[in-house]
């Protein structure tokens, strides 16, 4: 089985925790993942909404040390998914929340220059960038220069945790594809999913420019009372299938940033989770595309 995931939070809470990535008891590790036939994840670094300038860019580069000593140490499972080395797990490295880059356009090319290929441009607050989800306003002056410079490394941009202004205002100036890296579509009915969960228009946009949209296992954000675990994949999955994006469904966990489902509690849980879709009688090609190949072919075509 292939598997390819747009979002987890695990390298930062091994940092947080002193644990190792190879083997821990957390939702990911090296040791469950390398067991499939091919694993790739996206690794997010994680700026809480309390780190702001130069302490949010050290805290960013001491989580990094940890992602390239862990990707040394163990190269003959883990390397970056742009190297040609064959090992079971491939990497991505991505901050969540654009302040990493200290408010300074010095600090973009900084993210780059370590690495970083995907952003989340906010947290839940506002920052440098944007307005979050639970936040009032949109892009700010010093985020609509970020864009551009993003944009010229080739750095894919994730609208996951935007408010709906922001966003609006990003594709006002942004004309390329981008992703929502950890969002569901907003079927679910409570708070927490209303904010962060994507509604129609917003799906229309991704699926129009070719972006992707990462289902989000968290319970705040996907499970549906009567169908709770894998049956509210299924449904999230039918919801986006019938707007037109099976060329655009993709996973995005958010492994070791919440609470979920056992069905899906875990990177050992993939394979069941795939077993258990199939006899929700989710059609096996379109399960293909979410759970590898979809985002599999958006990074070999905008991966730099």
């Amino acid at each position: 089985m292939k598997v390819f995931d747009l979002h987890c939070d695990t390298i930062g809470e091994c940092f947080k925790q002193g644990k190792s990535l190879l083997t821990n008891d957390m939702h990911f590790s090296l040791d469950r993942a390398r067991l499939y036939d091919e694993y790739n994840q996206v690794f997010a670094i994680w700026i809480t909404d309390d780190l702001r300038g130069k302490a949010a860019v050290d805290y960013f580069d001491k989580v990094a040390d940890l992602y390239y000593n862990t990707l040394q140490e163990h190269s003959d499972v883990i390397s970056e998914y742009s190297s040609k080395s064959d090992t079971p797990v491939k990497s991505i490295l991505a901050v969540e929340g654009a302040s990493a880059c200290g408010g300074t356009a010095d600090g973009i090319y900084h993210l780059y220059d370590r690495g970083v290929r995907l952003v989340t441009l906010t947290w839940n607050d506002n920052n440098e960038i944007a307005a979050g989800a639970f936040a009032h306003g949109g892009m700010t002056d010093f985020g609509k220069r970020f864009v551009v410079v993003a944009r010229e490394l080739g750095i894919v941009l994730d609208v996951s945790h935007l408010n709906r202004q922001s966003f609006k205002e990003l594709t006002e100036i942004y004309s390329l594809p981008f992703i929502a890296s950890h969002s569901n579509a907003d079927i679910v009915d409570n708070y927490y999913g209303h904010k962060r969960n994507l509604e129609d228009w917003q799906i229309e946009i991704i699926r129009d420019r070719g972006g992707l949209i990462g289902l989000n296992f968290c319970s705040d954000f996907i499970d549906n009372p009567s169908h709770p675990g894998a049956e509210s994949v299924a449904d999230q999955i039918r919801y986006l299938s019938a707007m037109g994006c099976d060329d655009v469904i993709a996973l995005g966990s958010d492994f070791d940033g919440c609470n979920m489902h056992e069905d899906m509690r875990g990177v050992e849980k993939m394979q069941s989770l795939y077993n258990k879709l199939l006899e929700a009688e989710i059609d096996e090609n379109l399960l293909n595309k979410v759970f590898y190949q979809n985002a599999k072919r958006f990074f070999d075509k905008y991966l730099k």
